[in-house]
Protein backbone atom coordinates (compact mmCIF):
# COMPACT_ATOMS: atom_id res chain seq x y z
CA UNK A 1 0.00 0.00 0.00
CA UNK A 2 1.55 3.55 -1.04
CA UNK A 3 2.64 5.65 1.88
CA UNK A 4 3.47 9.82 1.59
CA UNK A 5 6.12 10.85 4.32
CA UNK A 6 4.81 12.79 7.00
CA UNK A 7 2.53 10.01 9.27
CA UNK A 8 2.50 6.72 9.98
CA UNK A 9 0.24 4.36 7.99
CA UNK A 10 -2.74 3.55 10.49
CA UNK A 11 -5.45 1.12 8.78
CA UNK A 12 -6.72 0.22 5.64
CA UNK A 13 -9.91 1.06 3.40
CA UNK A 14 -11.51 4.18 2.47
CA UNK A 15 -14.00 5.99 4.05
CA UNK A 16 -15.61 9.47 2.12
CA UNK A 17 -15.38 12.51 3.84
CA UNK A 18 -18.83 14.42 4.67
CA UNK A 19 -18.20 17.94 2.82
CA UNK A 20 -21.21 20.16 5.35
CA UNK A 21 -20.94 23.86 5.25
CA UNK A 22 -20.65 25.30 8.39
CA UNK A 23 -20.67 29.40 9.62
CA UNK A 24 -16.50 29.66 11.09
CA UNK A 25 -17.16 31.48 14.95
CA UNK A 26 -14.61 32.66 17.48
CA UNK A 27 -15.83 31.25 20.41
CA UNK A 28 -14.17 30.55 23.68
CA UNK A 29 -13.80 26.71 23.95
CA UNK A 30 -16.15 26.17 26.68
CA UNK A 31 -18.33 28.26 25.80
CA UNK A 32 -18.50 26.53 21.82
CA UNK A 33 -18.78 23.14 24.32
CA UNK A 34 -21.61 24.47 25.91
CA UNK A 35 -24.04 25.55 23.12
CA UNK A 36 -23.07 22.56 21.10
CA UNK A 37 -27.03 20.75 21.34
CA UNK A 38 -28.23 24.68 20.45
CA UNK A 39 -25.98 24.85 17.36
CA UNK A 40 -26.13 20.74 16.49
CA UNK A 41 -29.71 20.44 16.94
CA UNK A 42 -30.15 16.63 15.24
CA UNK A 43 -27.10 15.30 16.81
CA UNK A 44 -27.40 11.60 17.68
CA UNK A 45 -26.89 10.03 20.80
CA UNK A 46 -23.85 8.64 19.92
CA UNK A 47 -22.60 12.59 19.06
CA UNK A 48 -24.31 13.47 22.42
CA UNK A 49 -22.16 10.98 24.11
CA UNK A 50 -19.34 11.78 22.59
CA UNK A 51 -19.62 16.17 23.55
CA UNK A 52 -20.43 14.95 26.63
CA UNK A 53 -16.92 12.98 27.51
CA UNK A 54 -15.29 15.77 25.78
CA UNK A 55 -16.23 18.63 27.82
CA UNK A 56 -13.48 18.08 30.49
CA UNK A 57 -10.63 17.90 28.03
CA UNK A 58 -11.95 20.70 25.84
CA UNK A 59 -11.67 23.09 28.62
CA UNK A 60 -8.08 22.08 29.29
CA UNK A 61 -6.64 22.36 25.28
CA UNK A 62 -5.44 25.30 24.14
CA UNK A 63 -6.46 25.17 20.67
CA UNK A 64 -10.05 24.17 19.10
CA UNK A 65 -10.07 24.09 15.34
CA UNK A 66 -13.07 25.02 13.47
CA UNK A 67 -14.18 22.31 10.64
CA UNK A 68 -13.87 24.87 8.18
CA UNK A 69 -10.57 25.87 9.04
CA UNK A 70 -9.00 22.55 8.73
CA UNK A 71 -10.99 21.49 5.61
CA UNK A 72 -9.46 25.42 3.95
CA UNK A 73 -5.86 23.97 5.38
CA UNK A 74 -6.40 20.27 3.45
CA UNK A 75 -7.58 21.90 0.33
CA UNK A 76 -10.80 20.40 1.02
CA UNK A 77 -9.55 17.34 2.55
CA UNK A 78 -8.10 16.42 -1.02
CA UNK A 79 -6.86 12.86 -2.31
CA UNK A 80 -3.01 14.26 -3.07
CA UNK A 81 -2.79 15.91 0.68
CA UNK A 82 -4.06 12.45 2.04
CA UNK A 83 -0.63 10.46 3.59
CA UNK A 84 -2.58 7.95 6.37
CA UNK A 85 -5.77 5.96 5.81
CA UNK A 86 -7.62 2.97 7.37
CA UNK A 87 -11.25 1.81 8.35
CA UNK A 88 -11.46 4.26 10.77
CA UNK A 89 -8.60 6.73 10.53
CA UNK A 90 -7.52 9.16 8.01
CA UNK A 91 -4.52 11.82 7.89
CA UNK A 92 -4.58 14.52 6.03
CA UNK A 93 -1.66 17.12 5.75
CA UNK A 94 -2.72 20.40 6.15
CA UNK A 95 -1.23 24.55 5.83
CA UNK A 96 -3.00 26.43 8.73
CA UNK A 97 -3.27 30.55 7.50
CA UNK A 98 0.22 30.98 9.43
CA UNK A 99 2.21 28.27 7.36
CA UNK A 100 2.36 25.63 9.81
CA UNK A 101 1.93 22.24 8.47
CA UNK A 102 0.38 19.81 10.51
CA UNK A 103 -0.99 16.49 10.51
CA UNK A 104 -4.68 16.05 10.34
CA UNK A 105 -6.33 12.99 11.86
CA UNK A 106 -9.98 12.30 11.23
CA UNK A 107 -11.13 9.03 13.14
CA UNK A 108 -14.56 7.79 11.54
CA UNK A 109 -16.14 7.19 15.11
CA UNK A 110 -18.72 4.49 14.55
CA UNK A 111 -19.81 3.57 18.11
CA UNK A 112 -19.34 4.10 21.84
CA UNK A 113 -16.16 2.66 21.53
CA UNK A 114 -14.33 4.65 19.32
CA UNK A 115 -15.24 8.00 20.99
CA UNK A 116 -13.46 6.09 24.38
CA UNK A 117 -10.73 5.49 22.25
CA UNK A 118 -10.76 8.80 20.73
CA UNK A 119 -10.91 10.17 24.78
CA UNK A 120 -8.48 7.97 25.50
CA UNK A 121 -6.01 9.25 23.26
CA UNK A 122 -6.82 13.24 23.69
CA UNK A 123 -7.10 12.45 27.74
CA UNK A 124 -3.60 10.96 27.53
CA UNK A 125 -1.38 13.12 24.70
CA UNK A 126 -2.68 15.97 26.31
CA UNK A 127 -0.78 15.25 29.24
CA UNK A 128 2.07 14.53 27.96
CA UNK A 129 5.40 17.26 27.14
CA UNK A 130 8.73 16.09 26.06
CA UNK A 131 10.66 17.35 23.31
CA UNK A 132 10.50 13.56 21.72
CA UNK A 133 6.75 12.77 21.92
CA UNK A 134 4.86 14.56 19.09
CA UNK A 135 2.78 17.10 20.96
CA UNK A 136 -1.42 17.68 20.32
CA UNK A 137 -1.52 21.16 18.34
CA UNK A 138 -5.23 21.13 18.87
CA UNK A 139 -8.96 18.69 18.24
CA UNK A 140 -12.15 19.38 16.22
CA UNK A 141 -15.69 17.56 16.67
CA UNK A 142 -17.89 17.20 13.56
CA UNK A 143 -20.95 14.80 13.17
CA UNK A 144 -19.17 11.56 13.52
CA UNK A 145 -15.87 12.82 12.71
CA UNK A 146 -12.94 13.15 15.53
CA UNK A 147 -10.43 15.45 14.57
CA UNK A 148 -6.88 15.36 16.16
CA UNK A 149 -4.05 18.12 14.67
CA UNK A 150 -0.48 17.39 15.25
CA UNK A 151 2.81 18.98 13.86
CA UNK A 152 4.07 17.46 10.62
CA UNK A 153 7.41 15.78 10.51
CA UNK A 154 9.14 17.30 7.98
CA UNK A 155 11.22 13.78 7.22
CA UNK A 156 8.39 11.43 7.51
CA UNK A 157 9.01 8.66 10.00
CA UNK A 158 11.91 6.45 11.08
CA UNK A 159 10.81 3.38 8.90
CA UNK A 160 10.60 5.21 5.71
CA UNK A 161 13.94 7.01 6.56
CA UNK A 162 15.58 3.86 7.02
CA UNK A 163 14.42 2.54 3.77
CA UNK A 164 14.28 5.83 1.59
CA UNK A 165 17.16 7.02 -0.11
CA UNK A 166 18.87 8.99 2.46
CA UNK A 167 20.90 6.48 4.43
CA UNK A 168 21.13 7.37 8.42
CA UNK A 169 24.62 7.42 9.34
CA UNK A 170 25.70 5.32 12.66
CA UNK A 171 25.74 8.68 14.77
CA UNK A 172 22.14 9.55 13.51
CA UNK A 173 20.92 5.79 14.20
CA UNK A 174 22.01 6.12 17.64
CA UNK A 175 20.72 9.54 18.81
CA UNK A 176 17.34 8.18 17.63
CA UNK A 177 17.85 5.36 19.62
CA UNK A 178 18.93 7.31 22.30
CA UNK A 179 15.88 9.91 21.59
CA UNK A 180 13.25 7.01 21.76
CA UNK A 181 14.49 5.51 24.73
CA UNK A 182 14.25 9.36 26.61
CA UNK A 183 10.82 9.47 25.25
CA UNK A 184 9.89 5.71 26.56
CA UNK A 185 11.51 6.65 30.22
CA UNK A 186 9.43 10.02 30.47
CA UNK A 187 6.26 7.77 29.62
CA UNK A 188 7.08 5.36 31.95
CA UNK A 189 8.80 6.89 34.80
CA UNK A 190 8.34 10.48 34.82
CA UNK A 191 4.40 11.27 34.21
CA UNK A 192 2.54 11.25 37.19
CA UNK A 193 0.17 9.03 35.46
CA UNK A 194 2.85 6.01 34.09
CA UNK A 195 1.52 5.74 30.05
CA UNK A 196 2.23 2.15 28.10
CA UNK A 197 2.11 3.16 24.32
CA UNK A 198 1.51 -0.16 23.03
CA UNK A 199 2.52 0.33 19.40
CA UNK A 200 6.17 1.35 19.63
CA UNK A 201 7.55 0.66 16.01
CA UNK A 202 9.65 3.14 13.36
CA UNK A 203 6.57 4.24 11.67
CA UNK A 204 5.12 5.83 14.40
CA UNK A 205 8.76 7.20 15.12
CA UNK A 206 8.76 10.51 13.49
CA UNK A 207 12.05 12.95 12.36
CA UNK A 208 12.70 16.56 12.24
CA UNK A 209 15.40 17.95 10.41
CA UNK A 210 17.76 17.39 12.52
CA UNK A 211 16.58 13.48 12.80
CA UNK A 212 15.41 14.31 16.51
CA UNK A 213 12.81 11.36 16.89
CA UNK A 214 9.21 11.87 17.88
CA UNK A 215 7.06 9.11 19.75
CA UNK A 216 3.78 9.57 18.07
CA UNK A 217 0.42 8.16 17.58
CA UNK A 218 -1.02 7.01 21.40
CA UNK A 219 -4.42 5.61 19.65
CA UNK A 220 -3.57 2.14 21.14
CA UNK A 221 -2.11 3.47 24.48
CA UNK A 222 -3.29 3.19 27.74
CA UNK A 223 -2.33 4.28 31.36
CA UNK A 224 -0.20 2.25 33.52
CA UNK A 225 0.28 1.17 37.07
CA UNK A 226 2.63 2.91 39.29
CA UNK A 227 2.70 -0.85 40.84
CA UNK A 228 5.04 -3.39 39.67
CA UNK A 229 2.22 -5.26 38.40
CA UNK A 230 0.74 -6.48 35.06
CA UNK A 231 -2.84 -5.55 33.32
CA UNK A 232 -4.58 -8.46 31.82
CA UNK A 233 -6.01 -7.04 28.25
CA UNK A 234 -8.42 -9.40 26.18
CA UNK A 235 -8.26 -7.73 23.46
CA UNK A 236 -4.28 -7.69 22.18
CA UNK A 237 -3.70 -4.82 19.57
CA UNK A 238 -0.44 -3.66 18.03
CA UNK A 239 1.86 -4.95 15.18
CA UNK A 240 3.20 -7.87 13.98
CA UNK A 241 6.76 -8.19 14.55
CA UNK A 242 6.76 -5.81 17.59
CA UNK A 243 4.41 -7.78 19.94
CA UNK A 244 6.07 -8.99 22.75
CA UNK A 245 5.63 -13.05 23.68
CA UNK A 246 3.68 -12.56 26.89
CA UNK A 247 1.37 -9.82 25.92
CA UNK A 248 1.05 -12.07 22.36
CA UNK A 249 0.26 -15.39 24.23
CA UNK A 250 -1.38 -13.65 27.36
CA UNK A 251 -2.60 -10.47 26.76
CA UNK A 252 -0.47 -9.26 29.77
CA UNK A 253 0.63 -5.25 29.67
CA UNK A 254 2.84 -3.74 31.33
CA UNK A 255 5.98 -0.92 30.71
CA UNK A 256 7.76 -4.23 29.29
CA UNK A 257 5.71 -4.34 26.04
CA UNK A 258 7.11 -1.20 25.28
CA UNK A 259 10.53 -2.14 25.66
CA UNK A 260 10.23 -5.05 23.94
CA UNK A 261 9.35 -3.18 20.76
CA UNK A 262 12.18 -1.23 21.68
CA UNK A 263 14.16 -3.84 21.02
CA UNK A 264 12.61 -4.21 17.50
CA UNK A 265 13.37 -0.80 16.72
CA UNK A 266 16.92 -0.97 17.73
CA UNK A 267 17.14 -4.21 15.82
CA UNK A 268 15.74 -2.00 12.53
CA UNK A 269 18.33 0.55 13.45
CA UNK A 270 21.70 -1.74 12.89
CA UNK A 271 20.41 -4.13 10.46
CA UNK A 272 17.89 -1.30 8.33
CA UNK A 273 15.77 -4.24 7.66
CA UNK A 274 12.50 -4.49 7.98
CA UNK A 275 10.60 -6.40 11.16
CA UNK A 276 9.03 -9.31 8.55
CA UNK A 277 9.79 -9.66 5.25
CA UNK A 278 8.88 -12.43 2.37
CA UNK A 279 11.83 -11.46 -0.01
CA UNK A 280 14.40 -12.74 2.84
CA UNK A 281 16.04 -16.12 2.57
CA UNK A 282 14.00 -18.82 3.87
CA UNK A 283 14.42 -18.45 8.14
CA UNK A 284 15.11 -14.75 7.70
CA UNK A 285 11.82 -13.71 7.27
CA UNK A 286 11.89 -12.22 10.81
CA UNK A 287 14.12 -9.95 11.82
CA UNK A 288 14.52 -10.42 15.86
CA UNK A 289 14.23 -14.53 15.16
CA UNK A 290 17.36 -13.56 12.50
CA UNK A 291 19.34 -11.69 14.68
CA UNK A 292 19.07 -13.29 18.15
CA UNK A 293 20.48 -16.16 16.77
CA UNK A 294 23.75 -13.87 15.38
CA UNK A 295 24.16 -12.23 18.25
CA UNK A 296 24.25 -14.99 20.52
CA UNK A 297 26.87 -16.89 18.71
CA UNK A 298 29.00 -13.52 18.36
CA UNK A 299 28.19 -12.21 14.83
CA UNK A 300 26.67 -8.64 15.68
CA UNK A 301 28.71 -7.48 12.70
CA UNK A 302 27.03 -9.80 10.73
CA UNK A 303 23.60 -7.31 10.98
CA UNK A 304 24.88 -4.60 10.33
CA UNK A 305 23.45 -2.46 7.76
CA UNK A 306 25.86 -2.36 4.66
CA UNK A 307 24.64 0.82 3.63
CA UNK A 308 25.39 2.65 6.61
CA UNK A 309 27.76 5.64 5.68
CA UNK A 310 31.28 6.50 7.37
CA UNK A 311 32.93 5.22 9.87
CA UNK A 312 31.80 3.42 12.61
CA UNK A 313 31.55 3.76 16.82
CA UNK A 314 32.54 0.43 17.70
CA UNK A 315 31.79 1.12 21.23
CA UNK A 316 28.15 2.30 20.88
CA UNK A 317 27.72 -0.42 18.16
CA UNK A 318 28.42 -2.95 20.84
CA UNK A 319 26.28 -1.10 23.71
CA UNK A 320 23.26 -0.97 21.04
CA UNK A 321 23.13 -4.56 20.00
CA UNK A 322 23.46 -5.62 24.04
CA UNK A 323 20.43 -3.28 24.19
CA UNK A 324 18.83 -4.67 21.84
CA UNK A 325 19.53 -8.42 22.94
CA UNK A 326 18.37 -7.38 26.29
CA UNK A 327 15.07 -5.62 25.54
CA UNK A 328 13.90 -8.92 23.61
CA UNK A 329 14.24 -10.79 26.58
CA UNK A 330 11.65 -13.59 26.29
CA UNK A 331 10.56 -13.57 30.38
CA UNK A 332 9.16 -10.21 30.76
CA UNK A 333 10.08 -10.63 34.69
CA UNK A 334 13.79 -10.83 33.51
CA UNK A 335 13.49 -8.21 30.88
CA UNK A 336 15.28 -4.56 31.71
CA UNK A 337 13.24 -1.72 32.30
CA UNK A 338 13.68 1.14 30.03
CA UNK A 339 15.73 3.34 32.44
CA UNK A 340 18.07 0.25 32.72
CA UNK A 341 18.14 0.09 28.96
CA UNK A 342 19.20 3.61 28.41
CA UNK A 343 21.71 3.88 31.43
CA UNK A 344 24.02 0.51 28.72
CA UNK A 345 23.54 2.70 25.92
CA UNK A 346 25.14 5.31 27.92
CA UNK A 347 27.72 3.21 28.98
CA UNK A 348 27.01 2.83 32.60
CA UNK A 349 29.71 0.53 33.19
CA UNK A 350 27.76 -1.39 36.35
CA UNK A 351 24.89 -2.02 34.13
CA UNK A 352 26.82 -3.12 31.77
CA UNK A 353 27.93 -5.77 34.27
CA UNK A 354 24.39 -6.67 35.29
CA UNK A 355 23.08 -6.63 31.74
CA UNK A 356 25.66 -9.56 30.94
CA UNK A 357 24.80 -11.88 33.79
CA UNK A 358 21.03 -11.67 33.01
CA UNK A 359 22.20 -12.73 29.37
CA UNK A 360 24.11 -15.40 31.09
CA UNK A 361 21.08 -16.43 33.01
CA UNK A 362 18.71 -16.45 30.48
CA UNK A 363 19.32 -20.39 29.09
CA UNK A 364 18.10 -21.63 32.90
CA UNK A 365 14.44 -19.10 32.01
CA UNK A 366 11.57 -21.21 31.82
CA UNK A 367 9.75 -20.87 28.22
CA UNK A 368 6.72 -21.90 29.66
CA UNK A 369 6.45 -18.55 31.40
CA UNK A 370 6.15 -17.24 27.65
CA UNK A 371 5.29 -20.50 25.31
CA UNK A 372 2.70 -22.55 27.16
CA UNK A 373 3.03 -26.23 25.70
CA UNK A 374 2.63 -25.79 21.92
CA UNK A 375 1.45 -22.60 21.21
CA UNK A 376 5.44 -21.84 20.93
CA UNK A 377 4.98 -23.36 17.66
CA UNK A 378 1.86 -20.77 17.04
CA UNK A 379 3.64 -18.24 18.02
CA UNK A 380 7.07 -18.56 16.19
CA UNK A 381 4.45 -19.45 12.99
CA UNK A 382 2.69 -16.06 13.21
CA UNK A 383 6.21 -14.17 13.34
CA UNK A 384 7.22 -16.09 10.38
CA UNK A 385 4.09 -15.03 8.43
CA UNK A 386 5.49 -13.18 4.76
CA UNK A 387 4.10 -9.72 3.70
CA UNK A 388 1.07 -10.94 2.29
CA UNK A 389 0.03 -13.42 5.11
CA UNK A 390 0.24 -10.63 7.18
CA UNK A 391 -1.86 -8.16 4.96
CA UNK A 392 -4.89 -10.66 5.35
CA UNK A 393 -4.48 -10.73 9.19
CA UNK A 394 -3.18 -7.01 10.00
CA UNK A 395 -2.01 -4.40 8.13
CA UNK A 396 -0.44 -1.72 10.79
CA UNK A 397 -2.27 -2.15 13.78
CA UNK A 398 -4.85 -4.98 14.55
CA UNK A 399 -8.46 -3.90 14.52
CA UNK A 400 -9.27 -3.71 18.29
CA UNK A 401 -12.89 -4.99 18.36
CA UNK A 402 -12.79 -7.15 15.02
CA UNK A 403 -9.42 -8.71 15.40
CA UNK A 404 -9.22 -9.59 19.41
CA UNK A 405 -7.54 -12.66 20.20
CA UNK A 406 -9.74 -13.33 23.56
CA UNK A 407 -13.23 -13.51 24.13
CA UNK A 408 -13.76 -10.18 26.27
CA UNK A 409 -12.87 -6.80 26.11
CA UNK A 410 -12.56 -6.56 29.98
CA UNK A 411 -9.15 -6.28 31.96
CA UNK A 412 -7.71 -7.56 35.47
CA UNK A 413 -4.88 -6.17 37.00
CA UNK A 414 -2.35 -8.68 38.49
CA UNK A 415 0.94 -8.63 40.45
CA UNK A 416 3.36 -9.77 38.49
Amino acid sequence: MDQKPGWPLLRTTTLATPVVQHQTRKVSVVNWVMSLPERFPNLTSQQSFCDSQLKDILKEINKWFSYDVLKTATSDFSSENLIGKGGCNEVYKGVLEDGKEVAVKILKSSGKEAVNDFVQEVKIISSLSHQNISPLVGICVWYNDLISVYNLSSRGSLEEALQGKHVLGWEERFQIAIGLGKALDYLHNQCSNPVIHRDVKSSNVLLSDEFEPQLSDFGLSMWGSNSCGYTIQRDVVGTFGYLAPEYFMYGKVSDKVDVYAFGVVLLELISGRTTISSDSPRGQESLVMWAIPMIEKGDAKELLDPNIPGSLDEARFQKTVLAARCCLTRAATHRPNIREILKLLRGEDEVEKWVKKVEEDEDSFDDDEVYPNSNKDLHLSLAMLGIEDIDSVSVGSMERSNRSIFSSSSSQELQS
